[in-house]
């Protein structure tokens, strides 16, 4: 179990790994700069929306579930209370997360899929949170698994959601960088086996929109592909496929 540091209001440097804020922190604000600082509001809510939630108190009686939640026992970050100043907790990881703009090496399935939900839950012992989605697919472009095919529905998960305490607060959990997925939106996904191969997790995503490809992450690394057309960026998945594992 990952051991972490806590501090209240700020990151410091490079050895705290988590931070508890009571407000989001804002650019400077100048008169010319308002129209910035309304639209960077609006990407955060817009990216904060996105997590989905969980009550502190809610019971599990699906046995499945339940050994599911115990999985995702490997992880301490979730308070036990908190205080009404308290609204986001963000987790750092040192070092920080690198890996290639499309990692297909690295992943165990790459697909093209529209998310069909989303749901949040705590682990059994209500240290750890993680969201879970529904993954219908469109197209496989790598598998380990030959099970699936065009219309499989996966289960894909990604550590990080909103939890609701019974003092009516709510905190959102989130590694920095790594946004959730849309509901309803077409990604090309890119998935990675955890839990001895029991669960998937998104390692990455790129969501395929009119205008181009969308990194779902804050990261440098994807921030490269931006706004590839769907056909190019597919194109470049399938060129590295040969050379990576099937």
């Amino acid at each position: 179990m990952q051991k972490l540091t806590y501090a209240l209001l700020i990151l410091v440097s490079g050895t705290l790994g988590f931070s508890l804020a009571r407000n989001q922190s804002v650019p400077t604000v100048t008169d010319a700069g308002q129209q910035d600082e309304q639209k960077w509001r609006e990407k955060e809510k817009k990216i904060k929306d996105r997590f989905p939630t969980v009550e502190y108190n809610k019971l599990e009686s699906d046995p499945d579930k339940k050994a599911k939640k115990k999985r995702y026992n490997d992880f301490d970050w979730v308070y036990t209370t908190v205080g009404p100043e308290i609204t986001q907790a963000i987790f750092t990881p040192e070092p920080h997360v690198t890996f290639a703009a499309l990692p297909v090496t690295e992943s165990d399935i790459v697909v093209v899929g529209t998310l069909g939900s989303g749901q949040a839950h705590l682990s059994d012992n209500k240290k750890n949170i993680f969201s879970e989605f529904t993954l219908i697919v469109e197209d496989v472009l790598k598998s380990k698994n030959s099970g699936i095919a065009q219309g499989a529905v996966l289960t894909v998960d990604r550590t990080g959601g909103h939890v609701i305490y019974p003092n009516g607060q709510k905190v959102l959990f989130r590694t920095s960088g790594m946004n959730m997925p849309q509901i309803g939106s077409r990604y090309l996904f890119f998935l990675t086996s955890k839990h001895n191969k029991e669960d998937l997790s998104i390692l990455t995503a790129y969501e395929l929109t009119e205008s181009g490809a969308a990194p779902l992450d804050e990261l440098q690394e994807v921030d490269a592909l931006k706004g590839l057309s769907e056909k190019e960026i597919l194109q470049r998945v399938r060129e590295l496929i040969p050379s990576s594992s099937k």
